[in-house]
């Protein structure tokens, strides 16, 4: 069902001629823009891992201690909970923000080459995927096989990031449209991506927020997939779904909305670069 969903998206969006063209020039724009940001750099996209990795340390040393009393009194759960947590907004909140100043950034080179808009805020995504598909994703893993020893949760955790993907695409296509028409978003979304930082458990337990704040977190699509993500990475006993189908459903959701939003606005675009 949701291949056909995403397959009937591809056919409303695009021509099914232009497919393998698009996604080529996703590939090359992404590819670019890693080679771009990290060049002259030793260490290349392994810097991707250093900011969840010495944020997780830094909590660790101030938090961990007081916290641990909500992780079975283990540090080590703390200090999972709080790289997974940094995992999901670092490529979240990039990401989107690279997303977001992608077709504008790219304005010159619409208005010489016919390239459908669609490919920057793809391909910034994308990139910022990749980056993680070869740094903290692999750990999230590692850490689900360790720490459960359940192979249906080391499974699920390709699901659970899918759909932090799905999100980020769906959001980043939105930002990256109305950008185009209010060059103050990035401002604006400093702000937000900063109020998402502060209402996810991310280096706190849920358990220590306030029942009106708790409220907040079911609104909050980030925390979902936090939630998600833990779940399949160090959770015990039955599995709940419930944070694993809500996240994938809230993904997709976002990606439909982003993708039609930014169709509808694109042929505005080029009096706007």
């Amino acid at each position: 069902m949701t291949t056909g969903t995403l397959s009937f998206l591809t056919r409303a969006l695009f021509d099914e001629r232009t497919l393998s063209r698009l996604a080529q020039l996703i590939h090359i724009s992404a590819l670019r823009s890693l080679k771009v940001r990290y060049r002259g750099s030793a260490l290349g996209v392994v810097w991707s891992l250093a900011n969840p990795v010495l944020l997780t340390a830094v909590y660790t040393a101030i938090f961990g201690t007081a916290f641990k009393q909500y992780y079975g009194g283990s540090v080590t759960r703390y200090v999972v909970s709080a790289f997974v947590g940094l995992a999901v907004a670092t490529f979240f909140l990039n990401a989107t923000s690279e997303a977001l100043i992608s077709v504008v950034m790219n304005g010159a080179l619409l208005n010489k080459i016919p390239i459908k808009p669609i490919v920057f805020p793809l391909s910034a995504v994308a990139a910022n995927f990749f980056q993680q598909l070869i740094t903290s994703f692999p750990i999230v893993l590692i850490l689900s096989l360790v720490l459960t020893h359940d192979v249906l949760r080391a499974l699920l955790v390709p699901v659970v990031l899918c759909s932090i993907l799905l999100l980020s695409t769906g959001f980043g296509l939105a930002l990256a449209a109305l950008y185009v028409f209010y060059r103050d978003l990035p401002y604006l979304w400093q702000i937000v991506g900063f109020m998402l930082w502060m209402t996810s458990p991310l280096f706190y337990p849920i358990e220590v927020a306030t029942p009106a704040v708790r409220r907040w977190f079911e609104f909050n699509p980030v925390a979902q997939d936090m939630s998600a993500l833990r779940e399949v990475v160090f959770g015990q006993g039955p599995i709940h779904f419930h944070y694993i189908w809500v996240g994938f459903i809230v993904g997709l959701i976002a990606l439909v909305l982003g993708a039609l939003f930014f169709r509808a606005t694109e042929r505005e675009f080029m009096d706007l670069l």
